[in-house]
């Protein structure tokens, strides 16, 4: 062992073991440290794996939360559709969007004198009627009388009927405004007007017959409507004229 420093020496000797015994302290005092701060990272490193576990379930809750959000909008939206659909079937009625597209083509024509007639003992058909009848006066047409009428043969659906008008005369245009609207929202099956010779020139006349068994879908033309030339007479079961065919 003489090979080591200061073997032989008693000062030497204590001045070295006691330089060891400090830097084993200090290696110690390092280790004790290094440890602590390894085990300060691993928590550091699991909080942090936590925190990113809880921000996933979080969003797949949030998106989950959002889906049932929307599955439940579409199922009230369907419902709604569903609701409406049912109430047309039992009974006619005019939509907030029906009346509003009516509303919005008619009022260009204001002062159009205009008479509804309906079916004597057809509530369905009345009220249906009145919804025209709201229609009419926002769009400020004239509304020169609400009929109600008995027929030999009940007529169904919507007819608009007008008196022939003279050769070589157009319909006016807020006939075939009326006639296309009506098209284009479903409710006349047919994009026609019928001839009605005892109605007074320049009044329309529209006709509530009474619910339909079965609707269609029917579409518009680019055209003026067409008046067809059937020959009518007025029937003594009522104080109306009653349309052609019945």
């Amino acid at each position: 062992m003489a090979i080591l420093p200061g073997w032989n020496s008693i000062e030497a000797v204590g001045s070295i073991g006691q330089s060891l015994h400090i830097a084993a302290m200090v290696v110690l005092a390092l280790l004790v440290v290094a440890e602590g701060m390894a085990l300060t990272y691993d928590n550091r490193k699991y909080a942090l794996i936590g925190a990113a576990e809880g921000d996933a379930v979080a969003r797949r809750d949030q998106e989950q939360q959002e889906a049932e959000e929307r599955y439940r909008s579409e199922l009230a939206e369907l419902q709604e559709q569903l609701k409406d659909t049912q109430r047309r079937q039992s009974s006619r009625s005019l939509s907030s969007f029906d009346q509003q597209t009516l509303i919005t083509a008619l009022s260009a024509f204001p002062g159009q004198q205009l008479e509804i007639t309906s079916i004597l003992g057809d509530l369905e058909g009345q009220q249906f009627a009145s919804d025209f009848l709201s229609v009419a006066i926002e769009a400020g047409w004239t509304v020169t009388s609400i009929n109600q009428g008995s027929f030999t043969s009940n007529p169904t659906g919507v007819d608009v009927l007008y008196r022939e008008p003279p050769p070589d005369n157009v319909p006016p245009p807020s006939l075939t405004a009326l006639v296309d609207t009506l098209v284009d929202l479903h409710i006349l099956p047919a994009r026609s007007v019928t001839i009605f010779e005892d109605l007074a020139p320049n009044v329309i006349r529209l006709m509530v017959g009474t619910k339909p068994a079965a609707g269609g879908l029917h579409s518009s033309l680019s055209h003026p409507p067409a008046i067809s030339n059937e020959s009518q007479t007025t029937s003594g079961t009522a104080d109306i004229g009653t349309p052609p065919g019945q």
